[in-house]
């Protein structure tokens, strides 16, 4: 346990909606901050769904939720295509930080009084940290200026938005970036990858899904952003399970659809799987990693992290890449045999990025309550 000077910690929380990587990363650090503390207080700024941090986050935080445009990111059409186009448009807006826009966040923050804002990667909790004076700490593995420089050679409008951007996130009172990471900084403290632990017995995940004790699954994820798919299994076991836009879970032969909002955390659905197929994000790799499960993964090629993601891949997983087309028409099935053949049996326990996130951001307080 690490010594706080504190029984409660007031956050504000900027977070992008890019998915689900940067929730992820947010809410495996406080539930390791509520480890410290007895009580947390939050404010969660963004647009990812409530249900998601009313799944993720400790008992012990009392929570409010601000439905806030916290960053653009890019404009996705599905999981595997962007419009730098129309991000461009969307960004350039964003950033000249209208009153109208900012006046509702910023209320919320000077009658809250954090103790410091926590932002995962957007723009938007630094720049309101840096016009309040309030401390501000940024975690990330890549952050937006970076992602949009290739952009440049298209549309070189981005040029201007790079330059906002570089200038708002050296604003930061502290940054953290986690492995893997795509720039390194010299002056940020750096971390393990961060990912949720899980919390349920695999007999109990299993029995939620309808299974046996001597069933297995692979599990099938494009991560946040919903995908249809086509493709159907030819295996009876191990089962397909397939989170989605699903209302209920069904099984249809060796097919399970299980509802985004499951009663099953993400965490123990990777844990108890035998392989996870799907798309390379942030999250995925990270739990990956940490719960040692072989990985099929496919990767978008135009997005900048990807090269980094594949690369941490090839020397930290049992891991293999396949193509969108795999993916798409479920050619990848025949790969499964060969994959699980190669899981590591010898297992050592990977240093979560969240015990060294809470240590640093407590020393972060420490240091701020002497002032």
């Amino acid at each position: 346990m690490i010594k706080a000077t504190s029984s409660n910690l007031k956050i504000a929380c900027f977070v992008s909606p890019h998915g689900f990587g940067h929730a992820t990363r947010i809410s495996a650090v406080i539930q390791e901050l509520a480890l410290n503390f007895q009580c947390l207080e939050l404010i969660i700024f963004g647009k990812t769904p409530q249900w998601f941090w009313e799944n993720n986050l400790p008992k012990n935080c009392k929570t409010r939720f601000c439905d806030t445009k916290t960053d653009i990111g890019l404009i996705q059409n599905g999981p595997f295509l962007h419009d730098s186009g129309e991000t461009l448009k969307e960004v350039i807006r964003f950033l000249e930080f209208l009153p109208d826009e900012l006046e509702r966040p910023i209320e919320w923050i000077q009658s809250f009084e954090p103790t410091f804002i926590l932002s995962d990667i957007s723009p938007l909790g630094i720049e309101i940290g840096s016009r309040l004076n309030i401390p501000t700490l940024l975690l990330e593995n890549f952050t937006w200026d970076w992602i949009y420089q290739p952009f440049t050679k298209e549309q070189a409008e981005y040029k201007g938005v790079i330059k906002k951007l570089s200038s708002i996130y050296e604003k930061a009172s502290l940054r953290l970036q986690c492995l893997p990471y795509c720039e390194r900084d010299r002056n940020a403290k750096k971390l393990n990858p961060i990912f949720r632990p899980p919390s349920l017995p695999k007999n109990q995940v299993l029995q939620t899904l309808g299974l046996g004790e001597n069933d297995s699954y692979i599990l099938v994820t494009t991560g946040g952003i919903s995908m249809e798919h086509t493709f159907k299994s030819s295996t009876e076991n191990p089962y397909l399970v397939i989170p989605g836009d699903f209302t209920e879970t069904t099984k249809k032969g060796s097919m399970i659809h299980i509802p985004m909002n499951s009663k099953i955390p993400f965490p123990d659905l990777v844990n108890t799987s035998s392989l996870l197929v799907g798309k390379a994000g942030y999250g995925t790799v990270a739990e990956c990693w940490g719960m040692n499960i072989p990985f099929l993964g496919v990767f978008r090629d135009s997005f900048r992290e990807s090269a980094f993601l594949r690369q941490f891949c090839i020397k930290e997983l049992n891991f293999k890449e396949i193509t969108l087309p795999e993916f798409i028409d479920g050619s990848w099935i025949k790969l499964i045999p060969d994959l699980l053949r190669k899981k590591i049996s010898s297992f050592s326990e990977k240093r979560n990025g969240t015990k060294d996130a809470c240590s640093h951001i407590v020393t972060f307080v420490n240091q701020l309550s002497r002032f």
